[in-house]
């Protein structure tokens, strides 16, 4: 409690965002309050990282910046004032919680559970800071701050409010939105909301070959096509489900695929041979098709993707057990045709209830950059999944909210 008893800070949200920025007023002796609308803090942390906690991606500021679609060169501040080395060095000195780097400079904790972060953000706010049970819907602008509401009608009065309360997605963690309608009742514009970093449902038809080789990754360009034009193009590793397509390459794509899709025609080709052209690859499959008569067609498809797939690509282009020295001109075209045209279906436009992010948000540009404070109520602070930025899957979205609530405080304490 302040002096005069209110609060000084009230942080809506125990989500990442509102737990780093509870973290850094305690490291700084500001008192605040953190008001949770569930009954535990940091509940959507512990699904980051497939459960293990992807907490940051130890490149430099002006590499991380890049992963940031539209808002790279907005957020390039944020992450320069607190860098990912900076969030490395204080999760372990000041949270006590040991890191290792993985592949693709992805940042995790040594124990690879996410419960050890959360835990250990919590244990450094202190839970005597943090209030479970309250849903703020509004809040009021005072003389002397703000009054923060909640659906009870409970009131808390504080000098800076941080709002910090997640997006729409997976919003049985209670990020379902409420936040920006609280921003938008301070004067705020929400810009458009999709579903981001989501895998995706095919078609019935699709699904036989996603579910028939469901678990296995393979390499490929994914390119989304709507209407018949292509909109987008991801990169990487594409990981087949029961249901359909996921991995860093898909979760990258689905934030441009529009809510409308089941009413428009829309799939994902996939391209596991990006580096050749058709025609190299024709070349390519002749030559191999010439040097080993006797191999199954789709065995040789294996030098390309994995056997499993090969076998269910095979089918797809109606020469599974054709012997090379068989094949036609036509079967070579059409096993060509599934290795770099694989067309794939969307029967649904990706879910909240599994996208990791959401697009959209509080617009930027009433948001000053430089301390994640409103250009329109003095003393109101936005920070993490509820701004308009969304960066790609490796740690960039936690780093993001790390380094928003760093300067976000640095401006609170002046």
């Amino acid at each position: 409690m302040g002096a005069d008893g209110k609060k000084k800070v009230v942080i809506v949200g125990a989500g990442a965002a509102g737990l780093f920025a509870g973290c850094f007023l305690k490291k700084e002796g500001v008192p605040f309050v953190i008001l949770e609308r569930g009954d535990k803090p940091g509940r959507k942390l512990l699904l980051t990282g497939h459960g293990r906690c992807n907490i940051t991606n130890n490149k430099s500021p002006r590499e991380l910046k890049e992963g940031y679609h539209e808002a790279g060169s907005y957020i390039y501040p944020a992450l320069n004032s607190f860098s990912p080395e900076d969030a490395m060095r204080f999760i372990e000195e000041e949270l006590g919680v040991k890191l290792k780097e993985e592949e693709n400079n992805r940042v995790f904790p040594v124990s690879d559970k996410a419960e050890s972060v959360r835990s250990a953000l919590v244990s450094y706010v202190g839970e005597e800071n943090i209030v479970t049970g309250f849903c703020c819907i509004d809040m009021d602008k005072t003389e002397e701050g703000f009054v923060v509401i909640s659906d009870k009608g409970e009131k808390v009065d504080c000098s800076e409010v941080i709002l910090a309360c997640g997006g729409r997605s997976f919003p049985e963690t209670g990020s379902d939105g409420t936040g920006y309608k609280v921003a938008g009742n301070m004067g705020h514009t929400i810009t458009p909301l999709t579903p981001a970093l989501s895998s995706v449902e095919v078609c019935a038809k699709d699904r036989e070959f996603t579910s028939a080789v469901s678990g296995v990754s393979v390499n490929a360009d994914a390119n989304l096509y709507c209407n018949r034009k292509k909109t987008a193009t991801g990169t990487g590793s594409v990981l087949f489900t029961h249901k359909g397509l996921s991995g860093p390459a898909i979760l990258e794509l689905s934030r441009e695929i529009p809510r409308n899709i089941a009413s428009s025609e829309g799939w994902i080709e996939l391209d596991f041979t990006s580096h050749r052209s058709d025609e190299e690859l024709d070349r390519e499959l002749l030559q191999e098709i010439e040097g080993h008569p006797d191999s199954k067609i789709t065995t040789l498809a294996s030098r390309y993707v994995p056997s499993s797939v090969a076998d269910k690509l095979g089918e797809r282009a109606g020469v599974t057990d054709l012997r090379a020295k068989m094949a036609t001109r036509n079967a070579r075209k059409e096993l060509l045709k599934v290795l770099k045209h694989l067309s794939l279906h969307i029967d649904t436009p990706p879910a909240y209830e599994t996208a990791y992010v959401t697009r959209g948000g509080v617009a930027l540009k009433e948001i000053e950059r430089k301390s994640m404070g409103s250009k329109l109520v003095p003393g109101l602070y936005v920070i993490g999944e509820m701004l308009d930025i969304d960066g790609i899957s490796g740690g960039y979205n936690l780093q993001a909210a790390i380094s928003e609530a760093f300067i976000a405080v640095s401006d609170i304490i002046g």
